[in-house]
């Protein structure tokens, strides 16, 4: 029955074998009670044992679940049926008790089985980890259960192998399928310094991979709690649902009741009994629910709640941070410009050596340069980071300084370094000049690129009637508004602090407009925790943005906003329609059960035909695409 099969977060497998076994063998314990006469098997006694039989193997557990929900104060819809059981029990219709037991137990088991589809995606992810892992110690290779790796420890990956942890590659080329993490179909290029994430495949290298993460606090077993979690965090319909299911037991009951005094039919009560039960309506928004978020974990986009998703499709502005969000997040060096006497390469191998130990987003841009130019890079000595200076170190004897431009500065600066900073400054990019004992040496112009998809998203979010569209960014003016005009977005706030971008979104929110946020997750978090959904980009491995945001994208794509709002729209207007199709259905089955036209085995037959049609309904989310 519906109170002991229908919870969202329910982690019983209903096709256990003995599940199925014993609703089955009461189901043919009626059957016999049923067909005896036809054998022309007529004592009362015989054909009452298997009924009773049949009764205490699928009627009792609905019964003494009933009491022990008012044992604790709760009432549970398998009031209502227990009541019908006992009705017919009371009555001695010992074999319509047993029928209507053993339909509600196949029926509340079936509606279980059809919502778990919605659930598959989930299970999925708790299926990818391999169960062990090759390792290396002291120079030789061995193999080790999964549970047991540790932080630290080198992994041997080979081409077909599952990786068991998050870590890096210390050495080695390969392709990664994240398919089962991210929904991104091509593998991923991965070499040495990037990052690996648990239940990924190795697709055609050998690689050694250092441990950074194990168990419990890899990003799979962080998502697959994350997103179990979200499954008890109701949406506002589901809530609606819920208060309508606590009041239809009284009122079923007084239906009862009244039909019964009206009547003088104790069947027909018990029929109003059984088809009152309110269990497609409280299927209603947890089935559509659930199969909406597994839905979305498989596309890569996880949901803390319910409610996080009903808000997704009531948002009408949608405001993006710019790097990392927008842009890749990967600033390139661009142009070199260097004094006479002063060579490309040398210049990047001073850079490089002076940024090796710098963890700004630049510094890899500088070592990344120097990493495609095959430049070996400097050795340097005393690194200092100054405060929004920039870095200081002292190569081959000379202090190499690092730092940037600013326009009252570029005067004194070589006719070259001006013209490069103009350009920089023109397209929106950044320069970063180096200076040898405080002489200007050299500069080189990073710019980070705007996303592929992003001007395809914005037409996607217009197109789907999402008007306000805007970029708030601490950068500066220029360099946003080159991202905007990339992107085809014409609303830019620039150089915004943190309190600054607080003001923007209240402002917003105040003229009654819900407000997205998407950022990056780490420096967006006040940001991420005003608006009325706050999404964080690139989640994997990053722990704020999993904390901060309501919404985590676990890939860098823009593309599952449309996928996230379309989800959202299609789930409450399912959750409505089983509403009221629930409470349609079970008005016109208990005014016909009150009529006489249901007898209770009809009705507890076609009680469950309802429910299933809300569950299967609600099932079709895990079926979605954009296109629907």
């Amino acid at each position: 029955m519906i109170g002991r099969f229908a919870q969202p977060g329910l982690k019983k497998e209903l096709f256990q074998k003995k599940d199925f076994q014993v609703a089955l063998l009461a189901g043919l314990l009626a059957f016999v009670s049923y067909a005896l006469p036809w054998f022309g098997i007529e004592q009362k006694w015989l054909l009452i044992i298997p009924a009773l039989v049949s009764v205490s193997l699928c009627g009792l557990p609905i019964i003494l679940g009933a009491l022990k929900g008012l044992l604790k104060g709760r009432i549970n819809v398998d009031e209502l049926v227990s009541l019908a059981i006992i009705a017919s029990l009371w009555q001695g219709e010992f074999l319509t008790a047993a029928v209507v037991a053993f339909i509600m137990t196949m029926g509340g088991l079936l509606e279980e089985a059809t919502s778990e589809s919605a659930r598959n995606s989930i299970k999925s992810l708790m299926k990818i980890t391999p169960p062990t892992a090759v390792v290396r110690e002291n120079g030789r290779e061995k193999t080790i259960s999964a549970e047991d790796l540790k932080p630290g420890q080198t992994m041997i990956l080979r081409p077909g192998d599952r990786i068991a942890a998050d870590g890096e590659i210390k050495e080695g080329l390969t392709m990664v399928d994240e398919s089962s993490m991210t929904g991104e179909a091509m593998p991923v290029p991965k070499k040495q310094g990037d990052s690996v994430m648990a239940g990924t495949l190795n697709h055609n290298g050998v690689i050694e991979v250092i441990v950074k993460r194990t168990g419990g606090d890899t990003t799979l077993a962080r998502l697959i709690e994350l997103v179990t979690r979200a499954e008890e965090h109701k949406p506002r319909a589901a809530r609606l649902a819920d208060r309508y299911a606590t009041w239809f037991t009284p009122v079923i009951l007084t239906a009862a009741g009244i039909t019964w005094w009206a009547t003088g039919s104790l069947d027909r009560a018990v029929s109003v009994l059984i088809v009152g039960c309110p269990c497609a309506l409280i299927l209603a928004a947890p089935t559509a629910t659930v199969a909406a978020l597994g839905r979305a974990a498989k596309e890569g986009i996880l949901i803390k709640g319910g409610q996080h998703l009903e808000n997704a499709a009531r948002v009408s502005a949608v405001f993006f941070d710019k790097t990392g969000t927008l842009t890749k997040g990967e600033p390139r060096v661009e142009d070199v410009v260097c004094t006479p006497g002063i060579n490309k390469n040398l210049l990047l191998a001073w850079a490089a050596g002076t940024e090796k130990n710098s963890n700004h987003p630049l510094a890899k841009a500088v070592l990344k340069a120097a990493f495609y130019a095959r430049v070996v890079i400097k050795k340097a000595e005393g690194f200092m980071t100054q405060v929004g200076h920039g870095v200081r170190a002292t190569i081959d004897g000379s202090l190499i300084e690092i730092t940037g431009v600013t326009p009252q500065g570029i005067g004194a600066l070589p006719l070259a370094m001006q013209e490069c900073w103009q350009k920089a400054a023109d397209n929106g990019a950044t320069c970063l000049l180096v200076s040898q004992d405080s002489q200007p040496v050299g500069m080189l112009k990073v710019s980070d690129q705007i996303r592929p998809e992003a001007k395809k998203l914005v037409a996607s979010l217009e197109k789907m009637g999402i008007n306000q569209i805007a970029v708030v960014s601490g950068d500066q003016k220029r360099s946003v508004n080159r991202i905007c005009r990339e992107a085809n977005i014409k609303t830019a706030f620039s150089a915004m602090t943190p309190e600054g971008k607080l003001k923007a979104i209240k402002d917003t929110q105040d003229q009654g407009v819900k407000v997205m946020y998407v950022g990056d997750g780490i420096n967006d978090a006040p940001a991420l925790a005003s608006s009325d959904l706050g999404i964080a980009m690139a989640a994997c491995g990053t722990d704020a943005a999993l904390e901060t945001a309501d919404i985590a994208l676990t890939h860098d794509n823009l593309d599952g906003l449309p996928f996230l709002i379309g989800l959202s729209r299609r789930t409450l207007k399912i959750i409505k329609w089983n509403i009221v199709f629930a409470l349609a259905f079970n008005t016109l089955a208990v005014l016909a059960s009150g009529w006489g036209v249901l007898p209770p085995i009809a009705a507890a037959l076609v009680h469950n035909i309802g429910s299933l049609l809300v569950v299967i309904t609600s099932a079709s989310l895990a079926m979605y695409s954009a296109n629907n």
